[in-house]
């Protein structure tokens, strides 16, 4: 098990969608309550751990025997309050890695059963952002604190602005008596408050306006977050996923190249603009649900409707962020690999399978169906 470089980046890093740090987690919420009575992980140390979705270099494919490209990658830090030190990370579902973690946590695998149906269960995501890692627990029946679902600072400094913008109407609707400068602080305060971990007393005039109470006001309030989450995201993502369709187009094979291969990458280039278009609309059509009822809300006072959609709203988290998780893995991984334009240009083997990693990213799935 290799050391991890920067691991101190890493674990700062904005992208929930990428990262789950436990260890950070457990920093911010050390005497929550709900997280020492429902953990993620039955053993502590996991429990510290730093999950990554982790595309695999050439030198790693042998470690996974289902030949996938991208693997939930678990990282031990050698000293939870000096990530620089690097860390000892294993795999989900490499050879061996069972028993990997037993030796790394000092646990027998039966005392860990629990532990790896969960790994199980989040290594079937293509993300890990805080809605669809939540959701798909609770389809699976286990619900951990809230505190785990927590968007990251970064994150949510991001999305103030965007989510006060957001809310503005419909706060303009139910406090008509706000305007002006302490009207745009209020909204502030309460975009603030719906971005926080838990839906506490400052959301309480919202409560009366969406007439949701008690655990139905908190899933109500998830639910609204995840939707302003995913909205904030797709907006951000729009500018580079134009970017890499164009280069993609753009990009030239040099040297001589079989026929063969060369109608491939051209015929595997006409699939991905495709499958990445669809997957682009598959997301506008689903944000465009939550507009739609949310101007029912401000524009017709249809509280009932709204209500009834954020609380049905999970349902809508795995298909959404099953393709904004794919997007968002090759717009970051096309970046990354071009950081510095076409000067360092791929072989025609690495292109290839790139793109081929791309189309199967892209490949339609089976529409999920309600759990509940």
């Amino acid at each position: 098990m290799a050391g991890v470089r920067n691991l101190a980046a890493l674990a700062n890093s904005a992208s929930t969608n990428r990262v789950l740090n436990l260890n950070l987690i457990a920093k911010r919420f050390p005497d929550d309550p709900m997280r020492i009575r429902a953990p993620l992980f039955t053993d502590n140390l996991l429990n510290r751990s730093i999950l990554v979705k982790h595309r695999l270099r050439r030198d790693e494919l042998y470690l996974l025997p289902t030949g996938s490209s991208v693997a939930t990658k678990i990282i031990f830090p050698l000293d939870f309050d000096n990530l620089e030190l690097g860390g000892r990370s294993v795999f989900v579902n490499q050879r061996g890695y069972r028993q990997a973690i037993c030796d790394l946590v000092g646990d027998r695998e039966l005392e860990l059963e629990q532990d790896f149906y969960i790994l199980s269960v989040l290594n079937e995501l293509p993300s890990l952002d805080p809605f669809l890692v939540r959701e798909q627990l609770r389809r699976n029946h286990f619900q951990p604190a809230e505190c785990y679902f927590a968007i990251s600072p970064a994150d949510s400094a991001k999305m103030q602005t965007f989510t006060s913008a957001e809310m503005a109407p419909l706060i303009k609707m139910a406090f008509s008596e706000t305007s002006g400068k302490e009207g745009r602080g209020f909204v502030s305060k309460l975009a603030d408050a719906l971005l926080s971990t838990n839906a506490d007393a400052r959301l309480d005039p919202l409560r009366d306006t969406l007439g949701l109470h008690g655990e139905q006001f908190t899933q109500g309030i998830f639910s609204w977050k995840g939707f302003i989450y995913y909205k904030w995201q797709f907006s951000e993502m729009v500018q580079s996923l134009i970017k890499v369709t164009q280069e993609l187009n753009a990009f030239q094979l040099n040297g001589r190249i079989d026929q063969n291969i060369k109608d491939e990458v051209k015929s595997l280039r006409l699939s991905i603009r495709t499958r990445i278009r669809e997957a682009a609309r598959n997301c506008s059509r689903v944000l465009a649900l939550y507009d739609e009822a949310f101007a029912d809300l401000v524009h017709r006072g249809n509280t009932a409707a709204f209500r009834r959609f954020l609380l049905e709203a999970p349902f809508f988290f795995m298909d959404l962020g099953h393709s904004m998780g794919v997007i968002s893995h090759i717009c970051s991984f096309w970046a990354y690999r071009f950081w510095g334009g076409f000067h360092s240009v791929p072989d025609v083997e690495e292109f290839r399978d790139m793109l081929l990693e791309f189309e199967k990213s892209l490949a339609p799935r089976p529409i999920y169906t309600r759990s509940w």
